[in-house]
């Protein structure tokens, strides 16, 4: 046999979540799950998790909505960066100013103009569309005699079909800027692209990355994420007790803040819930769905991929190979409780990457505990041996 040293698993000797917690269903709590458009609840031996039990009642809410993200230019007035009606998502006129500063990349037009793409982005992405989802533009040119120039940098964002555009030469701008660009997307229109695989760094925090990066488009939230998780459990003992915890509640709070302790269903339902979206965890062995915050009736879905060790982001992109500034990783979802034609590429995608045998199966994978080097095999083993020597850290092998 082969050591597999890039593998390696810290399993809390006493936890109940030992190997378990990472995965969507391991940790025991409600959820929906979907396979094709079918919805599937968990045993009636899970009911007792109620405080994180999802629905299936659909009711329509809907009604205009405000959409804000940081990563882009605040609004300079009275206005939202973009509303959210009827299906539609409305962006409003865009600076080439710096998020960060409030202040023009440069004095160039060609700068500015790639600034407000770049910003323009981060607004339809914070509302659930994409370019690709971009059906009308409005281009303001403070001189008509840029438009070459422009043209030649919009084109690099708006993948075929092209939106439709009308372009104008104004007597101003706000703060004197060289171009205004606004725009309408469509938020359930089938979308051209395909749905990719976003890598996260291999360490027993890629959940937090991943939602991470889905959410906020950052590789980088595990630390910050820890504390949101460990604050809301701590703030709520009679819900998150040791019942459902696996141990009490503030020796959980210092576990989870711990960076070598995994996540699983528990900290998927409260992120779902901090940012105001659901969840959807697709595990590629069983090519199922696990939904987080969908008895919330939220109106936008993220997407992860499980492999039966590591969580992956998904996202959808415009073509292969495409930058990763170009992915659209949230969704409106629609009145049917879907995200539309995204979630049957999706979940493709789950059956692409089953069939390729893409995952470890927990069950019957072989590991060495890394302290008295005996064998295991699957996770029950481990769990077991873990909670009768104290010796958390083992090893994949093959």
């Amino acid at each position: 046999m082969a050591w597999c040293a890039a593998r390696t698993f810290n399993v809390p000797a006493i936890d109940v979540g030992a190997l378990r917690t990472r995965a969507p269903l391991a940790a025991g709590v409600g959820f929906a799950s979907l396979a094709g458009s079918n919805l599937w609840r968990s045993s009636s031996s899970m009911k007792r998790f109620t405080p994180f039990a999802c629905l299936s009642i659909s009711t329509d809410t809907r009604i205009k909505e405000a959409v804000k993200t940081d990563k882009a230019p605040a609004a300079l007035g009275p206005y939202s960066q973009a509303i959210k009606a009827n299906d539609f998502l409305y962006v409003s006129g865009v600076l080439g100013l710096i998020p960060e500063t409030g202040k023009f990349v440069s004095d160039n037009v060609e700068d500015q103009t790639e600034q407000v793409l770049k910003n323009m982005g981060e607004i339809l992405k914070a509302g659930g569309a994409s370019y690709s989802s971009v059906v009308k533009t409005t281009i303001m040119l403070a001189d008509l005699k840029d438009f070459k120039k422009v043209n030649e940098i919009y084109a690099k964002y708006f993948p075929s079909p092209a939106p439709a555009r009308s372009t104008y030469q104004v007597a101003a701008l706000p703060l004197d800027a060289k171009i205004e660009i606004e725009c309408i997307a469509a938020l359930f229109i089938d979308m051209e692209g395909i749905v990719v695989r976003r890598v996260i760094p291999s360490d027993n925090s890629c959940l937090f990355n991943a939602v991470g990066y889905v959410m906020d488009h950052d590789k980088q939230k595990a630390p910050e994420l820890r504390q949101v998780i460990a604050a809301t459990v701590a703030s709520d003992p009679p819900k998150y007790s040791e019942a459902i915890l696996g141990k009490p509640n503030g020796e959980y709070c210092t576990w989870i803040l711990n960076s070598e302790k995994w996540g699983g269903a528990i900290e998927l339902s409260i992120l779902a819930d901090y940012y105001g979206r659901e969840i959807a965890a697709y595990d590629i062995q069983t090519t199922r769905c696990d939904l987080y915050g969908q008895e919330m009736m939220y109106s936008e879905r993220v997407m992860l991929i499980y492999d039966g060790l590591h969580y992956d982001a998904l996202a959808m992109s415009p073509f292969e190979g495409a930058p990763e500034e170009f992915d659209q990783t949230i969704f409106s979802v629609q009145r049917d409780r879907t995200i539309g034609p995204v979630e049957r590429l999706a979940l493709n995608f789950a059956k692409e990457q089953q069939r390729k045998r893409s995952y470890t199966d927990t069950s019957n994978f072989t590991l060495r505990c890394g302290v008295c080097q005996i064998g295991v095999i699957g996770q029950k083993e481990a769990v077991e041996h873990a909670q009768a020597t104290g010796h958390v850290n083992f090893q994949e092998y093959r």
